[in-house]
């Protein structure tokens, strides 16, 4: 089965800002940048494999055994593209927010 791929947008993309948890800025504008800058993130640094798990499990919510299915891959290969695009992104956020 096919999907159709999910892009982030302006719409979505503050479900994906789940790093900024751990950032914990309670201002506006730095979270505004470091939204852009998880997006931008997510765009270009993560695969197609990593972009495509993430926000299916994130903005989707469709579990991981599910996406293995619809991938065609395991559970382990899924879960795997998960962590290592998060911890992508929390490294590009953590390097971000020194700054």
């Amino acid at each position: 089965m096919k999907r159709e791929r999910v892009y982030l947008s302006d719409d979505n993309s503050d479900i994906i800002s789940f790093a900024l948890s751990q950032h914990g800025s309670t201002n506006r504008p730095e979270r505004e940048r470091m939204r852009k800058i998880l997006i931008r993130a997510i765009r270009h640094e993560l695969t197609d494999r990593q972009r495509d798990c993430l926000t299916m499990y994130y903005l989707e919510g469709i579990k991981m055994k599910d996406i293995a299915v619809m991938l065609n891959l395991s559970k382990s290969t899924v879960s795997r593209h998960i962590h290592s695009a998060t911890r992508k992104l929390r490294k590009v956020a953590s390097y971000y927010q020194r700054y």
